[in-house]
C-alpha cells in the first residue's frame, strides 16, 4: 500500500510485486474549506482495506519544505533547527530520510497529528519524503560521464528538481509554481545557476508533462538535450505515466 499525502488531498495504490495483475490506484481531493486531519480520517475509516496486513505500508509526503543535511552536521535533535532556519512556519513533527548514496540526510517536516494519526490507523507505516525516492530514481537513469537535471512535474503546482555533476548530487529541491511562467522561469534559472551547459548537458522531464507542455516547450529553445522520460509498465496497467505518480513508478519498475 502506498500512500501520497498531497496538500489538495490523498493519493493510494496497491500493488503487488509477485503478481502483476494487482494494481489499484485512486486520488481523493478535499475541498478547500475541509479540515484537512478530518478528511484523511473519514477517508481511513470508511475504508476497512486500510487496515489490511500489507507487506508494506508507505506514505508519502508530497511538499516543498525540505532540507538536505550531510552526515557529518546531523542529529535527530536538530532536524527541527534546520527546518526553522530555512523555514519560516515549519510543520511541527521533524522527520528524515537517508539518501544513502551520498551521505546525508533529507530532512522534512508533517502535520503532526496527521502523522500520529496515521502511525495509529495504519501498520507500521514508513513515512518517506518523495523527494528522496526522485533522488534515487533519477540517479539510475543519470549518464554519469555528463551533467543533467531532471525536472518532476508534481501535483498541486509542484515542480521537483534534481540535478547531477557525474556522480555527485548538486541539488534536489521541490518548488511551487503558481503561473505558467514561473516553472520555465526558475528551472532555467536554475541551470544558470549550476553552470550546466545548454548544448552538453541533458534536461530531462517526467510526471504530469502534458500539463506542462507550455513549459517544455520554451525550454526546448535554450537547451538542446532534452528528453521526455518514458517507463515501460506492465501491459495490463491500463494508465500511462502521466497519470501515475512518479514515486509509485519507481515502485513498479522495480
Amino acid at each position: 500500500l502506498s500512500i501520497r499525502l498531497l496538500p489538495s488531498g490523498f493519493y493510494f495504490s496497491i500493488h503487488c510485486p509477485t503478481n502483476e495483475t494487482v494494481f489499484y490506484q485512486n486520488t481523493v481531493l478535499f475541498s478547500a474549506n475541509s479540515n484537512y486531519l478530518k478528511s484523511i480520517e473519514k477517508l481511513i475509516f470508511d475504508y476497512s482495506f486500510f487496515s489490511y496486513n500489507y507487506k508494506k505500508i508507505n506514505v508519502f509526503c508530497v511538499e516543498n519544505e525540505t532540507s538536505i543535511v550531510p552526515n557529518e552536521f546531523y542529529t535527530k535533535k536538530s532536524e527541527s533547527d534546520f527546518l526553522s532556519f530555512n523555514y519560516l512556519n515549519p510543520k511541527l513533527h521533524a522527520m528524515s530520510n537517508e539518501l544513502q548514496d551520498y551521505d546525508s540526510r533529507i530532512v522534512w517536516g508533517i502535520d503532526k497529528e496527521v502523522h500520529n494519526f496515521l502511525s495509529r490507523a495504519l501498520l507500521h507505516p514508513h513515512f518517506i519524503s518523495h523527494l528522496s525516492l526522485l533522488v534515487g530514481f533519477y540517479y539510475k537513469q543519470h549518464n554519469k560521464d555528463t551533467a543533467a537535471l531532471f525536472v518532476n512535474f508534481n501535483d498541486d503546482k509542484m515542480v521537483d528538481i534534481v540535478a547531477f555533476e557525474r556522480e555527485k548530487l548538486i541539488l534536489a529541491k521541490t518548488f511551487c509554481a503558481n503561473n505558467p511562467l514561473e516553472d520555465s522561469y526558475y528551472i532555467q534559472k536554475t541551470w544558470e545557476a549550476l553552470q550546466l551547459n545548454a548544448q552538453s548537458d541533458g534536461l530531462y522531464f517526467s510526471g504530469k508533462t502534458g500539463t506542462y507542455s507550455h513549459c517544455i516547450d520554451t525550454l526546448k529553445k535554450v537547451i538542446s538535450k532534452t528528453e521526455t522520460l518514458s517507463f515501460k509498465l506492465r501491459s495490463d496497467i491500463k494508465s500511462d505515466n502521466e497519470e501515475i505518480p512518479t514515486e509509485i513508478i519507481k515502485q513498479l519498475c522495480e
